[in-house]
């Protein structure tokens, strides 16, 4: 009977599975093409934002649709740029590709906007028309007992509200940070707002100004027109490569207050107003893309010990000792402060004579994101101990960068330090014979004992059951049921606790994608190299976290492991792994095979630690 349920479970659930399996076979899309617009009815004069997206298998390989000409009734503004989705649901990997346009409507009329139609493999694919109506005004919201009439109310217009984009500068170097602001202009009362799409800013390495508090209000006139303007978000981008880059539009919801006629347009002292008094509508504004031009760094004159540094530095060094003695720790110090990515200075170029172990330094950053400029310094400590005693002399450390305001590069040096190095008490260099340190040997294995006698010596009467062997044989199966038992419960406890199982196996998957990451150590896998890295290192954080790893970013983990309670450097130190990782993704190859490695220890240190702390 057992036997006859057991063939019908069998047989059910495979019957369940290949129907599954059907069903997603049948469900996959080659591609699929999408286009929606953000309103289907707008006043003339009013903006217009168009979104294509393209989802399957053949998202990545085609190009966007040809847009139809719409400048009857719509006037093309410009491109929003274009984002990349991707999700992985259940081991199956989606991508969506999404690209924004913007219109400004110039005729009332009802219009249709086509299909879209895009080819893949022969195969035409069409997105569905969409109906759009431009009328003389805004459509106003419908009308209930507790509200105002309509002669009551005022909406607010786009020339009322929106939010731009200012750059200080448009042509920048390499590495060279440009500062977007993005300020709204206001002729209404405003009572809060949040930020539902975030730039994009792919290609630059980012680092935000501190906002203190409520943003602080001030009045603009613009035409003839008084705004009140607030700055909501400012933002170092630091371009990773050369060419034209452009920094993706902001999008805002906010509240606005309904405005009645016959109340005081006057609201310059009032921009986040109580909302006791007036009921709020929401509005979203967008603002439009930035478009740069980033110049390549100059080849000529670049120093041979350039790595990259971009900005206006200083270099001080100093040694907390001049006369030691043998096997006695001394400290080189050297400070590199500045304007630039502190983030991302590299090591000074320091010549340690042969006679001294050095260790790897360590390094401090503290860096000021406040005004309009980022600025901070990096301390570089080697520990250094003299082996040999005599006069030694430790020559200058230098450290090069291009200075984008001067359009040149400019190499600084600290001073060459003496150190008198006596004797110790108690010598514990034992290196002879002309050997180097990494060449001493383990002696004396050589010598072997000399066995006596051949003879198996038994104590008279000891037989094999009265033996400890005997007893241990004897328990090794009540041993093997346990094992088998706690492997079984272990197993269900994975199988029914999904965040469990995803904490268990999180370091071993880990260590998988750092296995591909060491195999990629060379300069011409370097952005696949660090793809290694950062995806070894967010899925471990997610893994431990039971939080999904597409999508994820470093601000948002950093968020998440601060709610832990956490020490503060680890958190620190593990998110800048990861944004190194971003960074030297879409960087030139300028890291060699020891960089590499080095920066392959770090990270497994990293998620080591991580998995202690968690």
């Amino acid at each position: 009977m057992k036997n006859t349920i057991r063939k019908h479970n069998f047989w059910g659930a495979t019957t369940l599975f290949i129907f599954c399996i059907g069903i997603s076979f049948c469900q996959a899309q080659p591609l699929s093409v999408d286009v929606s617009a953000d309103k289907t009815t707008l006043a003339v004069n009013q903006q217009l934002m168009l979104t294509v997206d393209l989802s399957g298998e053949g998202a990545q390989s085609v190009q966007p649709p040809q847009l139809p000409d719409m400048e009857e009734f719509l006037s093309f503004l410009g491109s929003g740029g274009s984002s990349q989705n991707i999700q992985v649901i259940n081991g199956r990997m989606s991508i969506t590709r999404s690209f924004s346009y913007y219109y400004l409507a110039k005729k009332e009329g009802q219009f249709t906007i086509p299909s879209l139609e895009v080819l893949y493999k022969g195969n035409s694919y069409r997105s569905k028309p969409i109906q759009i109506t431009v009328a003389g005004q805004a459509q106003q919201p419908a009308q209930s007992p507790s509200q105002p009439s309509p002669t009551d109310q005022e909406a607010a217009s786009d020339e009322e509200l929106y939010v731009r984009a200012i750059v200080d500068k448009r042509t920048i170097y390499q590495n060279e940070p440009v500062v977007v602001t993005f300020r709204i202009y206001t002729q209404v009362a405003v009572a809060s707002y949040s930020i539902t799409k975030a730039p994009d800013t792919a290609g630059f390495w980012a680092e935000e100004f501190e906002m203190q508090g409520q943003p602080q209000t001030r009045e603009e006139v613009i035409n003839g027109r008084k705004y009140i303007v607030a700055d909501l978000k400012r933002t170092a981008l630091f371009p990773a490569s050369s060419g034209s880059k452009e920094i993706g539009p902001m999008t805002l919801t906010c509240d606005v207050r309904q405005r009645r006629s016959r109340r005081s347009r006057d609201i310059f002292d009032s921009f986040f107003d109580d909302p006791f008094f007036n009921p709020t509508v929401k509005k979203t504004i967008s603002s439009l893309p930035v478009k740069l031009n980033v110049l390549p760094l100059p080849a000529e004159n670049r120093p041979p010990s350039f790595s990259g540094a971009v900005g206006d530095y200083n270099l001080s060094a100093s040694l907390d000792k001049s006369s030691v003695t043998t096997n006695e720790a001394i400290t080189l110090r050297i400070k590199i402060s500045g304007t630039g990515n502190i983030n991302l200075l590299p090591n000074p170029n320091v010549a340690i004579p042969p006679d001294f172990e050095q260790y790897e330094p360590k390094v401090t950053q503290s860096i000021a994101r406040s005004g309009a400029t980022i600025s901070g310094e990096k301390t570089f400590e080697y520990v250094l101990v003299p082996r040999f005693p005599g006069q030694q002399r430790i020559k200058p450390a230098t450290f090069s960068f291009f200075n984008p305001r001067k359009k040149t590069y400019e190499t600084l040096s600290s001073p060459q330090f003496e150190v008198n190095v006596a004797k110790g008490r108690e010598d514990k260099i034992v290196v002879g014979a002309g050997l180097s340190k990494e060449e001493v040997r383990l002696v004396g294995q050589d010598i072997r004992f000399i066995k006596l006698s051949s003879t198996d010596l038994r104590q008279k009467g000891k037989e094999f059951y009265n033996s400890y062997l005997f007893a241990i044989l004897l328990a090794l199966p009540l041993l093997a049921v346990a094992v088998a038992f706690g492997s079984v419960k272990r197993q269900e406890q994975l199988a029914g606790n999904k965040a469990y199982a995803r904490s268990r196996r999180a370091n071993r998957l880990a260590q998988k994608q750092l296995s591909k990451a060491r195999a990629l150590q060379n300069e011409k896998t370097q952005k696949e190299f660090y793809a290694e890295i950062s995806g070894a290192l967010l899925g471990f954080a997610a893994n431990k976290l039971d939080l999904e790893a597409a999508g994820i970013i470093s601000d948002e983990l950093e968020r998440l492991l601060r709610k832990r309670n956490l020490d503060n450097d680890l958190i620190e130190n593990y998110i800048e792994l990861i944004r190194t990782c971003d960074y030297q993704r879409f960087a030139p190859a300028t890291t060699g095979r020891e960089e590499m490695s080095l920066f392959y220890q770090k990270a497994n240190q990293a998620i080591i630690q991580l998995e202690k702390a968690l």
